[in-house]
């Protein structure tokens, strides 16, 4: 088991990546409309679904299912999809502008100065989710996580990332957890699984919506980092 050098150690801090860290989706909007005209034969504008805080797999088998497609032929091409998004975003990354939401890098900053352990936890596949960050030098930051290439539920995606911190990092869970995400199904997962769950209104939800949600903590954005510190770490 490693070492914890500070009592800020034994804190995980899950950080969700759209509309969270970074502001820029639209190449990975673009690949996955891409993907399904390749592999479905049909255009689809993601911007016409509720897709706010669900998995890209989520996405796609839902998009599929209200076409029409039978369970047994999504099961059969998802992976097939997934693979040409992913290909596709690759190859326009350099494209589309991605940039990190104010206050992030500072608060990120501070957080490993105090060597608290830092995850990912997003409905991104991993390599759509490590393509953003690392377009904007936040990829560093975040060693493992839960991703929706693990999974379809959001708060699978939490456990499989506190497994990872218990497994590799020698983290224990208990009552240490906290997932920042700018949406209420960041939020509902967080309480799904019994972690301490921060809004930030920087994406499509209003601090309101976030706090109709359940979210142990709303700020408005991450600006002032002392203020987050604080409220969180009470120091």
């Amino acid at each position: 088991m490693a070492l914890r050098s500070t009592s800020y150690r034994r804190m995980l801090f899950l950080f969700d990546v759209d509309y969270t860290l970074v502001d820029g989706a639209d190449g990975h909007k673009y690949a996955l409309g891409v993907a399904l005209e390749k592999v479905f034969g049909f255009k689809f504008d993601i911007n016409t679904f509720d897709y706010l805080g669900k998995t890209d797999k989520q996405i796609i088998k839902e998009v599929l299912k209200n076409k029409g497609f039978n369970d047994q032929l999504i099961e059969s091409k998802l992976q097939e999809v997934v693979d040409n998004m992913v290909d596709t975003f690759k190859k326009v990354v350099d494209v589309f502008p991605i940039k990190v939401l104010p206050g992030v890098q500072e608060l990120l900053d501070e957080l490993k100065r105090r060597d608290v352990l830092l995850a990912l936890v997003t409905g991104n596949v991993e390599p759509i989710a490590r393509g953003k960050l690392d377009k904007v030098k936040l990829n560093e930051y975040f060693q493992f996580g839960g991703f929706g290439s693990d999974g379809i539920r959001r708060a699978d995606l939490i456990r499989t990332a506190i497994a990872r911190a218990e497994r590799n990092h020698g983290f224990l869970f208990e009552n240490n957890v906290y997932i920042f995400g700018d949406t209420p199904r960041d939020i509902e997962a967080g309480k799904e699984v019994g972690v301490k769950t921060v809004g930030v209104a920087t994406g499509s939800h209003s601090m309101e919506d976030l706090k109709k949600a359940g979210a142990d903590f709303v700020f408005t954005n991450l600006r002032n980092t002392q203020e987050v510190i604080k409220t969180l770490l009470g120091s």
